[in-house]
């Protein structure tokens, strides 16, 4: 068709319908005028919103960062004092009493409680309160942990109720020695509501809170209502728990204690504490929240009377019009082009049965749409036991926006893979009335996917990982050891003898050989670990293990018998060995390439050795 004809055509419809063209053009400027300022008012309030949360943000950060000083200034005192302590304590009695006395004197009266000292036995065998009766302490955590320390650490614990005073501190404590020789433990008792107090004045908001945690997230202090606290644990998904390597950070949580959602600065202290202001979000949000409120009120008023004026003026035109007429050609141009999709269509109700499905979607599945109409979608079959259906990824009927594959079963019982997006239709009251499911088969694609990831993966000779994939494994094993403080060995085996064999009876034969060892290995070898190929005659296995774990000698020397023993290939009998390098986490490295290294190395003493052993 010709230009001028197709213009022709289309100004002969505009004027022919000239109620409709101006419908038209109305609802077309109206409606995009709108959706712009609708985008931009939303957009400023999103704005708003995001830049307070950016200054609450930072405002908890320099709280945390104050509060942490002046807590740390407090440890560091303590700390002077206990040493002092100590020293006197090596030299007399009457030197610690001295001291014990000063040391009070010179802190505010109602944050320190006590000076005291543990013997080595566990007694309490001094006390700046004056003689005080019997006490035996040496099964509080502190004693216990500075006994077994070698080093001169200092202990800060979560509050511990006296057994004598009946009063709840927390104990700084450092070991006294001797030569060496553990002699009892030097302590301060801080009153944990005296410095609760101290804390109190960084607070802004009635909600508002600072606490003070140790490394592992057991509760010190805590600014509102702190009695409540004492012994209480923080979540250990915390980022200041599993990431002992940041100095600070931030998140958004509810509080486990009141339910108040807060938004947390965090800085670690050089004593190892970890100080958090927590502020208040809906306290914090309130007058921007208001100030958005009163924009949206405006914006929705503004919008409305637009709406009145120009549904008005629709209802006066459409009067000149036949809507039954229109409402049926729209429908039937809608129902042609879901006929003709690619993709499958199936109409869900609000109790998950099947109302509509298009010729794409009887295609797929291989059911007719007379036979599915009314069932539920759950009827229709998963591609093998256990594996998620189109029904378990629709979910409950108030789900509302969806996307994932599943694993069907066509009619003739040839499995498939698809993917669905699914959207929801409400009703006037804004629950879901149906839901539409749009559906494409993807199997060849994950097919090809799968495939592309396997020879990305897998050594293509034996069929074992790769340099990339054992890599992977073994980063992921040192994670987990490092979090339970268990053991990673890793074996480098090179095979001796091996270059006679393609020598001798050609590559082929080689390779041979080499699936035969591939074989050998993954026998010996649990589920657990991982067997790969460097490549050449080079194996890697990577076992992890439990710490002190005795089983690297065995397993290396399984490997050295296993491979001695002949192998018969292509009609050849066949005699090699190996020679095999273990490292071990942590002592030989903290890292898959370091661990790998040194198990190369000590393969090359083994070969150095003789060959046909092992060496660590």
């Amino acid at each position: 068709m010709q230009p001028a004809n197709l213009l022709s055509r289309i100004f002969s419809r505009l004027t022919e319908r000239p109620l409709q063209t101006i419908r038209l053009m109305i609802v077309g400027t109206t409606f995009p005028a709108l959706a712009i300022a609708w985008y931009d008012t939303l957009s400023g309030m999103q704005a708003n919103e995001r830049d307070a949360v950016e200054r609450i943000r930072v405002q908890a950060l320099i709280q945390a960062r104050a509060a942490g000083e002046t807590v740390q200034a407090s440890i560091e005192r303590f700390d002077f004092a206990l040493k002092t302590a100590r020293l006197a304590a090596l030299e007399s009695p009457e030197a610690m009493d001295r001291q014990g006395q000063l040391a009070i004197g010179a802190m505010p009266a109602d944050l320190v409680l006590q000076q005291f000292r543990i013997d080595a036995d566990g007694y309490l065998g001094y006390s700046s309160l004056g003689p005080a009766p019997r006490n035996y302490l040496g099964d509080r955590d502190y004693f216990r942990e500075l006994a077994a320390d070698t080093g001169d650490t200092l202990v800060i614990t979560p509050p511990v109720l006296g057994r004598l005073t009946h009063k709840w501190s927390i104990q700084i404590a450092r070991a006294v020695r001797r030569n060496g020789r553990f002699e009892g433990v030097m302590s301060i008792a801080v009153s944990p509501e005296a410095w609760t107090a101290q804390l109190s004045r960084f607070d802004s908001g009635p909600h508002d809170t600072l606490t003070l945690v140790t490394g592992k997230g057991q509760v010190l202090l805590r600014t509102l209502n702190p009695g409540a606290n004492f012994g209480k644990q923080a979540p250990l998904q915390r980022e200041y728990i599993t990431r002992p390597d940041l100095r600070e950070g931030h998140y958004v949580a509810h509080a486990s204690v009141d339910g108040i959602l807060r938004l947390y600065g965090w800085t670690r202290l050089s004593s190892g504490l970890v100080m958090m202001s927590g502020i208040a979000l809906d306290d914090a949000l309130a007058p921007i929240r208001k100030q958005n409120a009163w924009t949206l009120q405006r914006a929705t008023a503004s919008s409305l009377i637009l709406a009145l004026l120009i549904a008005g003026l629709l209802v006066a035109l459409r009067r000149y019009e036949g809507a039954v007429g229109q409402l049926a050609e729209r429908e039937a141009h809608l129902r042609k082009v879901l006929d003709n999709m690619a993709e499958g269509i199936v109409i869900i109700d609000a109790n998950n049965c099947i109302v509509s499905a298009n010729p794409a979607f009887s295609f797929i599945t291989g059911y007719g749409e007379d036979e599915l109409r009314g069932r539920p979608v759950s009827t229709l079959p998963a591609g093998h036991p256990g594996e998620l259906s189109l029904g378990e990824l629709l979910g409950p009927p108030a789900a509302r926006h969806q996307q994932g594959d599943f694993e069907g079963l066509r009619r003739n019982g040839e499995p498939y893979t698809g993917h669905a997006e699914i959207s929801a239709v409400l009703d006037s009251n804004g629950q879901v009335a149906h839901r539409v499911v749009l559906i494409s088969d993807v199997t060849e694609r994950r097919r090809q996917e799968g495939a592309i990831w396997h020879q990305a993966n897998f050594d293509r000779l034996t069929g074992l990982p790769n340099r990339g994939l054992i890599n992977d494994r073994l980063e992921n094993m040192l994670h987990h050891a490092k979090r339970h403080r268990s053991e990673v060995v890793v074996l480098f085996i090179d095979l001796d003898r091996f270059k006679p064999v393609n020598d001798t009876y050609g590559h082929d034969v080689g390779d041979l050989l080499l699936q035969q060892v591939a074989a050998r290995l993954l026998k010996l070898f649990r589920d657990e670990d991982t067997v790969a190929r460097l490549g050449g005659d080079e194996f890697v296995v990577a076992m992890p293990s439990p710490a002190g774990a005795s089983a690297v000698e065995p397993a290396a020397a399984k490997v050295v018998d296993s491979l001695a023993q002949p192998f018969e290939v292509a009609g050849h009998i066949l005699e090699i060995g190996s020679s095999v390098g273990v490292a071990r986490f942590p002592a030989d490295g903290d890292s898959a390439e370091q661990l790998i290294n040194a198990a190369d190395h000590a393969m090359y003493r083994a070969k150095n050795e003789g060959r046909g052993r092992w060496s660590t």
